[in-house]
């Protein structure tokens, strides 16, 4: 089994055994506080393999994310073969993101600094706009919300932040997501991707996700072209 899919599994098993069960917005869950594990993409795999994964969506969700089109509107991540984001948008399809708007300056800025002093420790991106958030004005609040690279030797890491997890439906996805992140980044600059430290906060699985959660931790990797259903919760 891959180093990957252990530690995914380590993390469903922590939350079904340890975990608290709370009420939330959309539901109950069974949730822990905080988690944290690291992929060294030299080495380790970039998609669970223990699961159907629709991987197109989020390379699609990518490209949406890095196009230099403001993003203003479902049907452009729709455009791109990324058709999870009409769970959030308004009923003309309309969004407004700090996945996007936040984002978009930052991640330019933060290629430049590496090229120009990879030495420094400012590579930070931060997505959380706490005026934004207050506001209410935002289709959803980033659950992911950081990114911090470091550079050593000719290698790129990142720590990756997310304030929010859901395991069974997010966090793969998420995983993913981090490593086109990474691998952007490391094209963009001609440094070696190398390790994501995934720092994550509120880890939950949702009660009726419970089931396939405990069926995916009897899978294995031969698994990997078989669904599991998972309601996307909005």
């Amino acid at each position: 089994m891959s180093s990957t899919n252990k530690k995914y599994k380590d993390l469903v098993s922590d939350v079904l055994m340890f975990g608290e069960r709370q009420d939330c917005r959309n539901g109950s869950q069974m949730i822990i506080p905080h988690a944290s594990f690291t992929l060294d993409f030299r080495r380790d795999a970039h998609v669970i393999s223990l699961r159907k994964m629709h991987t197109k969506g989020i390379r699609g969700e990518f490209k949406t994310l890095i196009s230099k089109d403001e993003l203003t509107n479902v049907k452009q991540f729709e455009a791109n073969g990324c058709n999870y984001w009409k769970n959030w948008c308004d009923k003309d399809g309309s969004l407004t993101l700090d996945y996007y708007n936040q984002l978009h300056p930052q991640l330019e800025e933060v290629i430049e600094a590496i090229i120009t002093t990879p030495e420094s420790r400012r590579h930070v991106i931060s997505l959380w706009d706490h005026d934004n958030v207050e506001r209410g004005n935002l289709s959803l609040p980033c659950c992911w919300h950081g990114m911090t690279f470091s550079i050593i030797g000719d290698v790129l890491h990142m720590k990756w932040d997310q304030r929010s997890v859901d395991t069974m439906i997010g966090l793969p996805s998420d995983i993913y997501l981090a490593y086109l992140f990474m691998n952007h980044v490391s094209i963009a600059t001609g440094y070696a991707i190398g390790s994501c430290l995934f720092s994550l906060s509120n880890v939950h699985i949702y009660d009726e996700h419970i089931e396939g959660a405990e069926e995916l931790l009897l899978r294995t990797s031969a698994d990997a072209e078989l669904p599991l259903i998972f309601e996307l919760k909005s």
